[in-house]
């Protein structure tokens, strides 16, 4: 697949989930549709103006030699391949274990993947997030996250 096609093909996609979210809007509760039915089609407008207005200008723009090459997806498809697992691992494990435990998990894993290799590093900056996420999150603005089935805490 050429770059340029996987542009346009994405773009495609833009623009269908920009209808869909237009479209989805008019199932929304009636006390919605002045606030945030309003937003949703404000943003799905905007989507789907802007992937218009990028697949017109990639159609008009000349064929360049860059464009029409045989575009790689990846460059370490091992990597890619680990996180797309662990990211579905992650997501699965968000129920039984809850958002701090599998978080705890995932984001040192993750880190690893990507090449981090000084383990303090990596434990500073996975508490460091948590402690941020359950600061801004749990204490100042309430947002309920995933809690355990597994473990009562």
């Amino acid at each position: 697949m050429t770059r340029r096609l996987a542009e346009l093909l994405v773009l495609v996609c833009f623009l269908i989930v920009a209808v869909a979210l237009y479209k989805s809007t008019a199932s929304f509760p009636e006390v919605t549709q002045s606030s945030t039915a309003l937003y949703v089609r404000f943003l799905a407008a905007m989507l789907g103006i802007f992937s218009l207005l990028e697949m017109l200008l990639k159609l008009k723009k000349k064929n360049l030699a860059k464009d029409q090459e045989k575009m790689e997806l990846t460059e370490a498809p091992l990597k890619f391949t680990a996180l797309l697992v662990l990211m579905f691992v992650y997501a699965m494990l968000l129920e039984p274990l809850g958002f701090y435990l599998a978080s705890a998990l995932f984001l040192p894993l993750t880190m690893y993947i990507l090449g981090s290799r000084r383990w303090l590093s990596i434990a500073l900056t996975s508490g460091g997030v948590l402690l941020f996420v359950f600061l801004v999150f749990a204490l100042l603005l309430g947002v309920p996250l995933p809690e355990s089935t597994w473990f009562q805490f």
